[in-house]
């Protein structure tokens, strides 16, 4: 395995959120699924002492999810394959909770510290024996240099390890081991079509022809189990 786990996908979220750029234009999200919502810049959420945070329900067995940060409720009965729209929060080092659709018990907790006008993504994942996990991650959306897309992959199954993300029908490996319950960093790519490859397989047909635009940002989250295998496509676009 060579890409985050999620025992330490927190520590890394604390140590490179500070670091990561605002986005100095509001931002556009498409996916898969057919969602289209838009969020305010960065720089705007900055000047009221806010962060921008949306949530997506990558697991299967989960029919509508609920977070909650504190004693509000953040988002609400969120479906399968659902991404909500980016939503305003006040800066904190606070707790999310996972939790079944208006239910009072927890499926998961996390502590994330949140900064003024970063951009973060929480996603429910699959584990063992029907339960959920949380996970949250710093979106990137510094500016990115002309021509080029940026790329990340979240493996959100069950037991299928080591997932590459390669450029279509070639041996180009954008992003290499990308086990379960893990994910990659964003890495900057041509425009182009991708696949996600098992190990030693080639793509099966639902993650193919992954295709990619120019001045774009894609967050692709392969879901279900061996053989059932799915994925979420997640497209953002900074407008200028």
């Amino acid at each position: 395995m060579r890409n985050i786990t999620m025992g330490a996908l927190a520590l890394v979220v604390l140590c490179t959120v500070g670091c990561s750029e605002q986005a100095t234009g509001p931002t556009t999200t498409t996916t898969s699924e057919g969602q289209k919502s838009q969020a305010p810049s960065g720089t705007t959420a900055a000047q009221k002492n806010t962060a921008l945070v949306r949530f997506i329900n990558a697991n299967p067995t989960a029919k509508g999810l609920d977070i909650w940060s504190g004693d509000a409720r953040a988002f609400s009965n969120v479906a399968y394959k659902m991404t909500t729209p980016y939503r305003e929060m006040p800066a904190h080092a606070g707790r999310f909770q996972l939790r079944d659709f208006g239910a009072t018990q927890d499926l998961a907790v996390g502590r994330r510290e949140i900064f003024p006008g970063r951009h973060y993504t929480l996603v429910a994942l699959s584990a063992a024996k029907h339960a959920s996990t949380l996970v949250a991650l710093s979106d990137n959306l510094a500016e990115l240099e002309p021509g080029k897309a940026r790329v990340r992959l979240i493996n959100a199954t069950v037991g299928v390890d080591d997932l590459d993300l390669f450029v279509s029908g070639t041996k180009t490996r954008i992003q290499h081991g990308v086990d379960a319950s893990s994910a990659s960093s964003f890495t900057d790519v041509d425009p182009g079509t991708l696949e996600i490859r098992l190990p030693g397989k080639a793509a099966p047909p639902e993650l193919a022809n992954l295709k990619v635009e120019a001045d774009r940002l894609y967050t692709f989250i392969v879901t279900g189990t061996a053989g059932t295998l799915d994925v979420i496509r997640v497209e953002d676009k900074i407008d200028r």
